[in-house]
């Protein structure tokens, strides 16, 4: 898939079914730790660990959440445990790794990384996209820049 690199971002594929009407993007992963290296002479640009992924956008979830075994490719470190809660009222401890910059629509994000299953979509939640500064439009089933900030993202005080 090309770089995402536009002030709007239309679902990558149709998805059909039960998922009718879902926001899917693709995400850039990176480990900031190989940036910063790279900036210190350490590593050439090619070795920085990074990935990329399609994402439903999910503004019923709070976290970025990743299969664990594409987040095991950015050599990420477990941060914490957290008890995660699902629709259906069940639980489960998960790991959440990071720190991992998100790249998306020409912005970029520092956040944490929640646990997923593996085989199962990578979801963006609310808290990854209160960062970059975006918003779902569901009419049109895309993610857009926030209108009044399209330049760069914008903190709420």
């Amino acid at each position: 898939m090309d770089t995402v690199l536009t002030q709007e971002h239309r679902p990558t594929e149709s998805i059909g079914g039960d998922d009718m009407g879902k926001v899917v993007v693709e995400i850039e992963l990176v480990n900031p730790f190989d940036e910063e290296r790279v900036l210190l002479g350490e590593l050439q640009p090619g070795q920085v660990r990074k990935i990329r992924l399609d994402a439903i956008v999910d503004t019923g979830s709070t976290a970025l959440s990743v299969p664990e075994d594409q987040i095991k490719k950015l050599g990420l470190r477990v941060m914490k445990q957290v008890v995660s809660k699902y629709a259906d009222g069940r639980r489960e401890v998960r790991n959440v790794y990071g720190p991992a910059i998100i790249r998306l629509m020409q912005r970029e994000e520092v956040v944490s990384v929640l646990s997923g299953h593996p085989g199962q979509p990578a979801l963006l939640g609310q808290i990854p996209l209160e960062g970059l500064d975006l918003l779902v439009d569901p009419k049109r089933q895309r993610l857009i820049v926030n209108p009044e900030s399209p330049d760069m993202p914008m903190m709420t005080m």
